[in-house]
C-alpha cells in the first residue's frame, strides 16, 4: 500500500512540506527489515565465508572463541588451498559452522552488541576500498539473487534481499520536502552504503558498525559507540544536533532510536509478529506519533551501480 494512505503521514508531509527552520529537517531510517527485508550485513558475512574474504585468522580476530586452535587450523588449511575448490573441500563446512555458531550462541545468549561486533572485526586487514567493493558485491548479490536459502556448513541461511516499497517511498518524500535523512544500522556501515546510495544518501550520512582503520588498514577494534540499542541514539547525537523529526524501524532493539523522535514514529513489521506485542513488550503508549505498517510489500529496484 502506499505510505500516504497513513493520515498521520499525510498530516506530517503536509506539515513540513514548507516548513521554514534554522535548523535541518532530519529523519532517521534502520536499515535490514526497514528500508530491506533481509540483514544485508549478515548476508555480509555469508559473502565473505562463500568466497573467503580473509585477511587475518578468525582465532587472531576472536581471541575468546572456545575452540580458536581448530579455527584456526581450518583457516590455514583453507587459506592454501585453491581458490576455485575451498567450498567443496572437508575442513570448510566445519570452519563455516565455528564462525556462525560463535555469532548466534552470542545474540542467543543477549550479547548482541558484541555478536554483531564480532562479524565485522572479521574484516580486519582489508583497506577500505576492498571492504567498500565486498559491500557492492553483496548488495548486487543479495538484490538480483531469487529469496532462497543457501547451505553454509551445515546451516540453512536466507538469501535475496528486497526493498520495502513503503519506506522507500517515504524517504523519497521526505527528501523532496528537504528532509536530510540518515541511515543508523547494526550491521557493518559498508553493507548498508549500497542500499541507501541508490536511494540518493550519500555514505557521509550512513551509520553502521566500522573499524578503526591505521596506516590505511582496517584494524579488529570497532569505533565506539556501537551503533546496536541505546548506542544508536549516542552515535546519531555525534553527527546530528537535536532529535530527529521521523524516525523508522522494525526493531524493538530500535526502541529508543524510536522514542528519540520528536515527531513521527514508523514501526514496520517485517517479521510479521502480532504488532501489539511491539508495544506491549516495550511498555508504549500508541498514539497518533505512531504509525504501524502490517504488512510491508517487497520489490526490486533495478538502479545502476552508483
Amino acid at each position: 500500500m502506499s505510505i500516504t494512505a497513513f493520515p498521520q503521514v499525510r498530516e506530517f508531509l503536509k506539515t513540513h512540506t514548507n516548513h521554514a527552520s534554522h535548523l535541518p529537517k532530519i529523519a532517521v531510517f534502520d536499515c535490514d527489515g526497514t528500508i530491506i527485508k533481509g540483514d544485508i550485513g549478515e548476508a555480509m558475512l555469508y559473502y565473505q565465508l562463500e568466497h573467503f574474504h580473509f585477511k587475518v585468522s578468525p582465532a587472531e580476530v576472536w581471541p575468546d572463541h572456545p575452540r580458536r586452535g581448530e579455527l584456526d587450523r581450518w583457516f590455514g588449511v583453507l587459506a592454501g588451498a585453491d581458490a576455485a575448490g575451498r567450498s567443496s573441500r572437508p575442513e570448510f563446512a566445519p570452519f563455516a559452522d565455528l564462525i556462525l555458531s560463535w555469532y548466534f550462541d552470542q545474540l542467543a545468549e543477549g550479547r548482541i552488541e558484541k555478536a554483531c561486533a564480532d562479524i565485522v572485526r572479521l574484516f580486519a586487514g582489508h583497506t577500505l576500498d576492498e571492504v567498500r567493493k565486498i559491500a557492492e558485491e553483496t548488495f548486487l548479490d543479495e538484490t538480483r539473487s531469487p529469496v532462497s536459502e543457501r547451505m553454509l556448513g551445515t546451516r540453512g541461511r536466507p538469501k535475496g534481499a528486497r526493498y520495502i516499497r513503503e519506506c522507500t517511498e517515504l524517504l523519497a518524500l521526505l527528501l523532496r520536502r528537504g528532509f536530510v535523512v540518515w541511515a543508523v544500522s547494526g550491521s557493518n556501515k559498508w553493507s548498508v552504503e549500497p542500499v541507501f546510495r541508490r536511494l540518493g544518501i550519500p555514505a557521509e550520512q550512513v551509520i553502521g558498525i566500522d573499524l578503526i582503520e591505521r596506516d590505511g588498514i582496517l584494524t579488529a577494534t570497532p569505533l565506539e559507540p556501537i551503533p546496536i540499542h541505546a548506542k544508536k541514539v549516542d552515535a546519531l547525537r555525534e553527527h546530528v544536533p537535536g532529535a530527529p523529526l521521523l524516525v523508522a524501524s522494525d526493531s524493538r532493539l530500535d526502541i529508543p532510536l524510536l522514542q528519540y523522535s520528536s515527531g513521527l514514529r514508523i514501526y514496520v513489521n517485517s517479521h510479521q509478529r502480532n504488532p501489539s506485542d511491539f508495544f506491549t513488550i516495550g511498555k508504549i503508549v500508541r498514539d497518533d506519533s505512531w504509525v504501524v505498517i502490517e504488512h510491508p510489500t517487497l520489490e526490486r529496484i533495478e538502479t545502476p551501480s552508483v
